[in-house]
């Protein structure tokens, strides 16, 4: 069973309300999740379970290409730190039997399907160190709050330093 982890469009891939879309299996059978984390092939809005020891082993090829796509360099350490995971259960044979949360797998699947998805896997593994480091708060959202306002200030930082920028020197003789 081919699995794509992707950007699903709810406008055009209908998934029931509060369940989350992670890519597609074939052409355009939705991959989603209930609430109860159960796997679902979706088409037009209507669901049909599945059995979760026949998607993950497809399931465990796709997050491995999609996290390549993101972070080209290597994955595990990354997808860990970012979302939060545990390292081991990256391992395929883990995730061959143990799907990663939904979440992650919607949001994995996101990013890879971008032309930047290198980029943004940098700005999401910088973000994700910054929160950790210097993130204030207990809370999860608190630290990465603090690192998205760390982010807006050093992009306005960027473009002032970019702006003065000469373009080559100026001859003061």
């Amino acid at each position: 069973m081919p699995i794509r982890l992707a950007y699903v469009d709810p406008g055009h891939f209908p998934v029931p309300s509060g369940w989350i879309a992670v890519g597609f299996l074939g052409g355009a059978v939705v991959l989603a999740y209930d609430e109860a984390r159960r796997p679902h092939a979706v088409v037009d809005g209507v669901p049909a379970p599945l059995e979760p020891a026949e998607v993950n082993p497809s399931l465990a090829e796709a997050v491995e290409a999609a996290a390549l796509r993101v972070w080209p360099d290597g994955w595990t350490h990354a997808v860990a730190d970012v979302f939060k995971v545990n390292r081991r259960s990256l391992a395929r044979d883990r995730l061959a039997t143990v799907a990663l949360p939904p979440a992650v797998m919607k949001v994995l699947g996101s990013i890879s399907d971008s032309p930047d998805a290198d980029g943004l896997g940098r700005i999401m593994s910088a973000m994700a160190w910054y929160a950790d480091a210097y993130g204030e708060g207990s809370a999860w959202p608190d630290r990465v709050e603090t690192a998205v306002q760390a982010a807006a200030n050093v992009t306005v930082e960027l473009r002032e330093a970019r702006r003065g920028k000469p373009l080559r020197p100026v001859d003061e003789g």
